[in-house]
């Protein structure tokens, strides 16, 4: 029998306004918290910046045309699973209305927290690469959108 592996595809963005960072808060099953940044599973026939546009609508609210870059890709590899997290940013100089609408997610709140905020909740981060993906944005990690090339078709026959 044949395996065909299919890695996990995520997509997220960075966020920053005036020093501070969004961040959204998400309930789990046990009723912790947990912190992360817009991010979710890219949607079959999905762009990677339609995924990311997507899920920064869902779970913020926040509503906007194109983003400003990348921060990076990140891989996360365990033994039965691959995740490929696709991190795009955008900065903001004010401060938007926000209203989550996440109609499958478990977001129950959004805020603005500074770095230094942010490194406090390391332990309650959904994983490492939430916070490494501040800690890039941070640390200048800026990619212009041109790095992706996008095509959108479909390809006949494509498997």
């Amino acid at each position: 029998m044949s395996y065909k592996f299919k890695p996990i595809a995520i997509v997220s963005v960075v966020v920053k306004c005036q020093e501070k960072y969004l961040i959204v808060e998400e309930k789990l099953a046990n009723g912790d918290a947990i912190y992360n940044i817009p991010s979710g599973h890219l949607e079959f026939r999905e762009g990677l910046i339609n995924g990311a546009l997507r899920e920064l609508d869902e779970e913020s609210g926040l509503k906007v045309d194109s983003l400003d870059g990348i921060v990076g890709i990140y891989n996360f590899v365990q033994s039965s699973y691959s995740v490929i997290r696709t991190c795009f940013y955008l900065e903001l100089e004010n401060f938007p209305e926000l209203r989550p609408h996440d109609p499958d997610g478990d977001v129950c709140g959004v805020s603005w927290k500074t770095y230094e905020e942010c490194l406090s909740l390391k332990k309650h981060m959904r994983s490492e690469m939430v916070l490494d993906s501040i800690k890039d944005f941070e640390n200048g990690a800026r990619y212009p959108l041109s790095l992706l090339k996008i095509y959108n078709r479909i390809l006949p026959n494509w498997r």
